[in-house]
């Protein structure tokens, strides 16, 4: 295993999730290289792994990227994971693997969780074909410039978004899109997990009902569907 970054998915909510091969992974490497220091010790304690933990984030990955990879160069195996999911998508982690690259370090997938890939294959939308955008811009003007740049997007689209701003996006994507048929996603694999299909005003009427709490994804029709 030396000299190799391992790009690791890891559980995005229950910690069965993982792999074995992960788990191999996770056991072999020198060191982890987390988005969330906090998030990996749960992880690593749940598996009695013990191991120097490197934390990245979007302010410190330019800086920290070019030394993971020296240290990586030298002979060191390094698993990225990030707080849940696969590393790299709407996660840091990018700018690790490209400096990796640039230093000659191999980089391996150790495929596993994905919180897009779980959403659309559960959607009941039609689904060969899908747009990942992730997280829309927090400012509603933005946000709005994005939307109207997807409207005529003919497939599925899935979106990440916070408790405290997804009837606020909810009500833009009906604005924007029109009474779609749509999925919204709460806390996936996770105790609390809930499935509500619909179409927006559905949703938003359900959700409207209470204050909205966990993790969501949304994931809205294309247009004509």
């Amino acid at each position: 295993m030396e000299g190799v970054l391992y790009v690791v998915a890891t559980p995005i909510g229950n910690l069965k999730d993982i792999t074995l091969r992960a788990i191999e992974v996770l056991k072999d490497a020198d060191l982890i290289v987390a988005e969330s220091r906090e998030r990996a010790l749960k992880l690593l304690n749940h598996l009695s792994i013990h191991k120097p933990i490197i934390t990245i984030n979007s302010y410190n990955e330019e800086r920290k990227a070019k030394g993971i990879a020296r240290q990586i160069a030298l002979g060191k195996s390094c698993a990225l994971i990030s707080g849940a999911g696969t590393p790299c998508i709407s996660d840091p982690g990018g700018v690790v693997v490209k400096a990796c690259y640039e230093a000659g370090v191999d980089v391996r997938a150790v495929p596993g969780p994905s919180a897009a890939a779980g959403a659309i294959s559960i959607s009941g939308l039609y689904v060969d074909r899908f747009f990942f955008y992730g997280f829309l811009p927090q400012r509603q003007g933005k946000k709005r410039k994005v939307l109207r740049e997807l409207i005529s997007f003919p497939y599925p689209i899935i979106f990440f978004e916070s408790p405290r701003k997804l009837l606020e996006t909810l009500q833009c994507i009906r604005e924007e899109f029109g009474n779609r048929s749509a999925v919204v996603i709460k806390e996936m694999t996770k105790v609390y997990e809930q499935v509500m299909r619909g179409d927006v005003d559905d949703l938003i009427a359900t959700l409207s009902d209470g204050e909205p709490r966990g993790e969501y994804l949304i994931v809205v029709d294309g247009v004509g569907k």
